[in-house]
């Protein structure tokens, strides 16, 4: 029985990178699957991923000139014409299941929104879907602990099952670079980020901690997104008014993240299982998290990571961002060993067996 991972997404955000990396470590792994998804999201990984260009040979694009989830379902309807009967399909967003009724196919889904629980009167109609989706479909994989423990009470609890870790990596840890004094708040620039929160302390926090962060410390704001211009200005204030803080627009992880000591994940609802304090981890970066929602699921164990208040305190950021800074900048092998553990912990084999029994099932 073939396999296939089906995005209906046309960009990537950590869903959609998340995949790719199962959808690599499964083939790496000997799994018959492919990736099924919108040309122009299949552009953008291939461009960015040329190391896993032993993979691409198993990518299928939806060729379309311009996003529409209409026109996506309509050209996705032929190519199913031309895939085998009987095969087995994974969604993590956006499960199409009315597709496979009369195929015979397998069909199993992810449930990745963290901050909405499924149900027929659920505020997002992403939500409605997906609980409507769970009848029909074998396996139902959920990324976020507490949406998992809300829909225990649910008829399709038993084909319910909890992502084992929250995020997953693939490839070697990204840690060797040298490390400078800058931390840095990576994502895309949307409500509920915590950038603005954020910004509401820097000064105070550079204010309470310049005297024990070495020559050259700035903060810096990476992302894109609605709030960019927003963020752009307020950020170019406050480094008018001496904070050291930079805006440096899109940046991709990789570009940023190795040369970074330290990574701030502020999110206000959850930040668990955000890929980029895995992503900043696995680069050899401390991170700090905000201890909102399922934050604390990733933990006490791994090292270079720790929590602050959910209500931002200008005085406990202060300690941590000059403690961690410096552990990085001068402990000797703390970098290494930050890296390692995160390595260990996002990177595992027990996380790819899991998708392979999701994805492919039981043989």
């Amino acid at each position: 029985m073939r396999s296939f991972i089906v995005v209906v997404s046309p960009s990537y955000g950590g869903a959609e990178r998340r995949f790719f990396d199962i959808f690599t470590e499964l083939r790496r792994k000997g799994a018959d699957v492919a990736l099924i998804a919108p040309s122009s999201l299949l552009d953008e990984l291939t461009a960015d991923h040329p190391d896993r260009a032993d993979v691409f040979g198993s990518l299928i694009a939806v060729e379309m000139q311009a996003w529409s989830r209409l026109a996506f379902i309509r050209k996705f309807r032929r190519l199913l014409r031309t895939l085998p009967r009987g095969s087995s399909f994974h969604y993590p967003l956006n499960c199409l299941w009315p597709l496979h009724l009369a195929r015979g196919d397998r069909v199993s889904m992810s449930v990745a929104d963290c901050t909405s629980v499924p149900g027929p009167l659920a505020g997002k109609r992403t939500s409605v879907w997906a609980w409507l989706s769970f009848f029909f479909a074998a396996r139902i994989d959920v990324l976020s602990p507490s949406i998992f423990a809300d829909m225990q009470r649910f008829r399709s609890a038993p084909k319910m099952s909890l992502t084992p870790g929250g995020t997953f990596l693939a490839g070697a840890p990204r840690g060797g670079v040298a490390k400078a004094p800058i931390a840095v708040l990576l994502g895309r620039l949307v409500a509920g980020k915590g950038v603005d929160d954020l910004l509401d302390v820097a000064p105070e926090v550079w204010s309470l901690a310049r005297a024990r962060l070495p020559a050259g410390f700035e903060f810096q704001i990476a992302g894109y997104g609605p709030l960019e211009s927003h963020v752009a200005k307020r950020v170019e204030r406050l480094a008018r008014a001496r904070t050291p803080i930079r805006f440096v627009g899109y940046a991709p992880a990789d570009a940023v993240l190795p040369g970074a000591a330290l990574v701030l994940s502020m999110q206000e609802v959850t930040n668990y299982p955000s890929r980029v304090v895995a992503e900043a981890l696995m680069a050899g970066c401390a991170a700090i998290v905000r201890d909102t929602g399922d934050s604390r699921e990733f933990g006490s164990d791994l090292p270079g990571l720790v929590y602050c208040r959910a209500e931002l305190d200008a005085r406990e950021l202060a300690d941590q961002i000059a403690s961690l800074v410096d552990h990085v900048l001068h402990v000797p092998g703390f970098a290494r060993e930050v890296c390692a553990a995160a390595s260990t912990r996002f990177s595992g084999n027990g996380y790819i067996e899991y998708f392979r029994d999701v994805v492919v099932g039981a043989p």
